[in-house]
């Protein structure tokens, strides 16, 4: 579990560190920045996928909605708390979706 809780220190360190230009257009939805989000929340949801196995919890969708709660609240943190940080539903989006592709690998990988 402690590489999970570093992780997500991580996460929350880069999510409050100064923020980049709000998306313009739906382009952005294809950015770099998606990518971003999608890998650092998926390795999130499969460090934690990993850190129950391996102490024999087995509750993968309460992990992915532990992993999607604390992204929906890293953005309104951000959106809060931090001067040139903004709340991005596309951010949520590529976190969630990140999350589901790590259980969806977890899933096919242990089982």
């Amino acid at each position: 579990m402690l590489p999970a809780l570093l992780w997500s220190g991580v996460i929350a360190w880069l999510s409050t560190g100064p923020g980049v230009s709000v998306p313009e257009d739906w382009r952005d939805l294809l950015a770099w920045d998606k990518l971003g989000h999608l890998t650092a929340y998926g390795i999130q949801t499969w460090l934690l996928l990993w850190g129950t196995h391996k102490i024999g919890i087995d509750r993968p969708l309460g992990v992915v909605a532990a992993s999607a709660i604390f992204g929906i609240a890293m953005e309104t943190i951000q959106f809060a708390f931090f001067p040139n940080r903004y709340f991005e539903v596309l951010d949520i989006i590529a976190n969630i979706i990140g999350s589901l592709l790590a259980f969806w690998i977890f899933r096919n990988f242990y089982h």
